[in-house]
């Protein structure tokens, strides 16, 4: 945000998860979540679960 200070080592994190990081524990559970979806187990392809991705986040307009 530009009346915030950014620290430039943090800005490969999306800003959802910083803001998150006002409750630790959520931010955790969260980020685990999402790297079990995106890493864990799969009988879809890494390239076939970035295709899914990136046309869903299109549809929804997310910029993540």
């Amino acid at each position: 945000m530009s009346w915030i200070k950014e620290d430039p080592k943090y800005s490969d994190i999306a800003n959802v998860i910083k803001c998150m990081s006002i409750n630790e524990e959520a931010m955790h559970a969260v980020w685990d979540m999402g790297h079990k979806i995106s890493f864990g187990s799969s009988t879809l392809t890494r390239s076939q679960e970035e295709v899914i991705a990136t046309v869903v986040s299109s549809i929804n307009h997310c910029k993540y």
